[in-house]
């Protein structure tokens, strides 16, 4: 999962304050002018240049403010510059008192333990930080779905499986509940979905015809896809967080030719819910997704009972979204039944 949840941090921050003991800004204005183009840097992957700015408003400003800091640490994190993060995200830990900002805070300080931990081989005092971090974010905030996943990938690095699914699930619990899937929500119909029919490495058949009055998400997916293969622990649990008479995941392989490599991909990665190899890309172009022949991945389909086209999820959505907004809408289903 990359850094576009944690962005959203710099817009609950207030503006930067001066106190007691700090040096009188020397162009307010101006710094804060820094900070909006190291937001906007951030959002463009500009992370060099977001850094400049931020550290532009702190000379402006004659402070650095929790807003600054964090904004820093954010550029830092992605440059890879770990012990910059944990002490610039330190003081953003002695400056706010907000229970949620207190627990970004620490998600960000167990992000840069993790992403350290993959660049050494002596790795396993890194990754207990990192569990350490996501906890005591989850103590400050427990729905923080974000830190729940981090969790998640800390715990499988661990070769901790069980406790691992039990972040997942977790994770989508938090995302059902988070206020900010509600953009958009409730779905409506976009219109009908083409058919499909599609066979299963079971050899079960799903069809549009078949699927009627079930919840359906199309999961298409490639193992050279980074995001698709960092949502697998998310899909396995979300496929079953359901009966599936009430919401079938189905996942299509956009990429493997050989029958046997994706069996085996399939069994080594635990995918035990519908997994479909889409030969010639077939159902993912016949929706169209993108135009023939270039494909974009992750793309998740949501359907509803209908057959109808409720949502299209792009790579560019948070993982947060796509499924809290799926389990919000399951969920009404359930309570408008008679």
């Amino acid at each position: 999962m990359d850094l576009r949840f944690v962005c959203r941090t710099l817009f609950l921050l207030v503006a930067p304050s001066f106190g007691m003991g700090q040096s009188p800004p020397v162009d307010p204005q101006a710094a804060q002018r820094e900070v909006q183009s190291g937001v906007l840097a951030l959002q463009q992957g500009q992370y060099p240049e977001a850094a400049q700015h931020f550290r532009q408003a702190e000379k402006l400003a004659g402070t650095a403010s929790a807003e600054i800091n964090a904004g820093i640490a954010i550029a830092e994190l992605q440059l890879g510059h770990f012990d910059i993060v944990r002490e610039r995200e330190s003081r953003v830990l002695q400056t706010v008192s907000g229970d949620h900002r207190r627990a970004e805070a620490h998600n960000i300080i167990g992000m840069s333990w993790l992403r350290e931990s993959a660049q050494t081989t002596m790795s396993a005092g890194m990754l207990q930080s990192a569990e350490d971090s996501f906890r005591r974010a989850l103590q400050f905030d427990p729905w923080f779905d974000s830190a729940y996943f981090n969790l998640g990938e800390t715990l499988l690095r661990e070769n901790r499986d069980a406790e691992a699914a039990q972040a997942f699930r977790k994770f989508i619990e938090a995302a059902a509940k988070d206020p900010a899937q509600n953009t958009g929500f409730p779905l409506k119909s976009q219109g009908p979905a083409p058919e499909y029919r599609v066979t299963d490495s079971e050899g079960r058949v799903f069809s549009s015809e078949a699927m009627l009055g079930r919840f359906v998400l199309l999961d298409f997916w490639a193992t050279w896809c980074s995001p698709c293969l960092r949502a697998l622990p998310v899909m396995r649990e979300l496929a079953h967080y359901f009966p599936p008479t009430q919401l079938t995941v189905i996942s299509l392989d956009e990429e493997t030719s050989d029958d046997a490599v994706w069996r085996r991909f399939i069994a080594e990665h635990k995918m035990d819910w519908a997994q479909v190899r889409d030969k010639g890309s077939e159902t993912y172009f016949r929706f169209p997704l993108s135009a023939a022949p270039d494909l974009s991945l992750p793309r998740y389909v949501f359907l509803d009972r209908g057959n109808a086209v409720l949502h299209v999820y792009s790579g560019t959505d948070r993982l947060g979204l796509v499924v809290g907004q799926i389990v919000k809408t399951v969920d009404q289903a359930k309570t408008d039944l008679p």
